[in-house]
Order: C-alpha cells, then structure tokens, then sequence
C-alpha cells in the first residue's frame, strides 16, 4: 500500500508540471548596432508578460517593471552575416522610474535578478531594414540565479526579429528588436525534494 501510494505521489509531482509549457521571457527593445568590425552593440528593452505562456521564473508584472539589456558584445566578424561575442546580459526588476529610450540609464536603475554571458550571437540582415538575431547565453549571477538549477542555467536560445524601419527606431538608437530568450526545454525550481518529505505523509 505504502509502495502505491509513493508511486501515486511522484506521478503527481511530474504532472504538476506542465511538459508541453513554453516559458520565455518576451522582449522589446532599441538596439544600438556599430557601424564595423571592434564595435560594441548596446541593447535596452522591456520585458513583456508572454501570457499564455509563462516566464522561466516568476515575474510580478503587475507591480514590477522588468527591463532587459546588453552591454559589451563586441563584432568580431562582419558580412552579411555579423558575429558578436563576449556581451552581457542583464535582467532588471525596478519598482521606481519608469524606463526611457532618452534617458539610458534608467534601464538599469533597478536590481539585477538576472545576468549572464552571451556565448555566441549572430545578426543577419535581409534586406535594408528587415533582419534578424539568433544566439545563446548561460546565466550566471543575479539575485534570482539560483531559482535555476545549475544544469537549467546554460545553453538558452536568443532570438530576434530586427526592424530598422525609421518609424520604428528612437533617437540614438539603430534598429528596434523584437523577441525572446528561452531555455532548451521547460525548467522547474532549483528546490530539492528530501526524502523526508515522502516519508512524513506515512
């Protein structure tokens, strides 16, 4: 009996989490791109509720704005297809000043509960304002870092349509991306289950 009931409790722990969710953190932003090859690329976006689908971690949208930047990725290879390397990404929580394309800093004004390398990123263009942005990154700081498990923490997707249509770009700014970072497949909390919380049901 108590063999049964075990296996009815971990089933219902696999099914309390959704396989087929897709989490992401939905993005949109100002991208400031350089002009050659030894330039860095500077991006300051918001983050999006993704709703219906949900964010890696719990985000508070309703009393929270949540911005998303990129500083330091540097072109190390351009073409019609340009490589980029060694950038940070960083997720901010703020509850103060509202984010403002004029003023740049107030993109990172709040808490860092996110930050990370980007490992790789490429950009492509289509035509002479329609490309679009594809990479990874692996998390690796931040105040909220360790509601990932460390395994979860490597290997996310960057993806990124551009639009560099004129009314669509704020001053000082290139192109204006849309898109979202994702992980390789549905994460759960970095929380252990210890075998003393079965054994207390019995």
């Amino acid at each position: 009996m108590k063999t049964r009931i075990m296996v009815l409790l971990m089933a219902g722990l696999v099914l309390a989490v959704p396989a087929s969710a897709q989490q992401l953190f939905d993005f949109l932003g100002q991208a400031d791109v350089p002009a050659m090859a030894g330039g860095s690329l500077a991006l300051d976006s918001l983050l999006r509720d993704p709703a219906p689908e949900t964010t890696p971690i719990p985000l508070d949208f309703a009393n929270f704005e949540y911005t998303l930047v990129i500083s330091g990725l540097v072109m190390i290879a351009d073409g019609s297809t340009q490589t980029y390397a060694g950038g940070t990404v960083t997720i901010f929580e703020d509850n103060g000043t509202a984010a403002d394309y004029g003023v740049p800093g107030s993109f990172t004004d709040g808490t860092a509960i996110l930050s990370g390398t980007i490992t790789h990123l490429e950009r492509t263009m289509f035509t002479s304002t329609l490309g679009t942005v594809t990479g990874s990154l692996d998390w690796t700081g931040g105040t909220r870092v360790d509601e990932i498990a460390p395994q979860d923490q490597v290997g996310w997707a960057f993806l990124s349509g551009i639009n560099a249509r004129e009314t669509s770009v704020e001053p000082g700014y290139s192109e204006q991306w849309d898109g979202k970072i994702e992980p390789e497949a549905p994460i759960v909390d970095n929380e252990e289950v210890l075998w003393g919380s079965f054994k207390s049901f019995f």
